[in-house]
C-alpha cells in the first residue's frame, strides 16, 4: 500500500492513501483496512455498514425491477396501438421490451442470490470486509449493467410511442 501522512505523527491519524497506482485487490483490501481503522473497537457497527451498503444495492435493483414491471404493464394497455401504428413502432417497442427484460433478469439475479454477512464472517474483521466488499462491487456492477439494459430499452420503448404518435393515420378523426 502507498501510504501518505500530512503531518500527522499520533496514532490513529487520518491518513490519505493513493489507490490510483493500486490494483484492484490491493484497492479492495485498502478500503477494507481503512474502514476496520475507522470502526475500531466498534466491530457490529463496521458489520452493519457493510450490510447496509449491500442493502442499497438491493433497493436500486428492486427499483430496477419496479420500473420494469411499469414499462412491461403499460404495453399491455398501449402495445397495441403501437403494434398498429405500423411496423417501426412495433420493432421499436419490441427491441425495447426485450432491453428491459434483459435488464429485470439481471436485477433478479442479483437479488435472487441470497448470501448472508455472517456467512462471510471471519475471526480478521479486515477479511470479513475485503469478502463483503468483493461482493458489493460485484452486485454493484451487475445492478449497473442492468440499469444500462433498461435504460436502452425505455429510450427504444419511448422511441416506439412517439413513432406511433407521428404515423400519419393516427391523428385522423374516427
Amino acid at each position: 500500500m502507498i501510504e501518505r501522512e500530512y503531518g500527522f505523527d499520533r496514532p490513529g491519524a487520518a491518513r490519505y492513501t493513493d489507490t490510483m497506482s493500486l490494483s484492484v485487490e490491493e484497492r479492495i483490501h485498502d478500503e477494507a483496512a481503512r474502514l476496520r481503522r475507522l470502526f475500531a473497537g466498534q466491530d457490529a457497527q463496521l458489520v452493519q455498514y457493510l450490510a447496509g451498503q449491500l442493502t442499497t444495492l438491493k433497493t436500486y435493483a428492486q427499483v430496477l425491477v419496479g420500473l420494469c414491471g411499469l414499462t412491461v404493464t403499460v404495453t399491455g394497455f398501449s402495445g397495441a396501438h403501437m403494434i398498429r401504428a405500423g411496423s417501426l413502432s412495433a420493432a421499436l417497442m419490441v427491441a425495447g421490451i426485450a432491453l428491459v427484460v434483459i435488464g429485470l433478469v439481471l436485477c433478479l439475479r442479483t437479488l435472487t442470490v441470497l448470501r448472508w454477512v455472517s456467512q462471510e464472517l471471519r475471526d480478521d474483521l479486515v477479511e470479513t470486509a475485503v469478502l463483503i466488499i468483493q461482493r458489493r462491487n460485484r452486485q454493484q456492477r451487475q445492478v449497473g449493467i442492468a440499469a444500462v439494459f433498461v435504460a436502452a430499452g425505455l429510450v427504444f420503448y419511448l422511441a416506439a410511442v412517439s413513432a406511433a404518435a407521428f404515423i400519419a393515420s393516427n391523428f385522423e378523426p374516427r
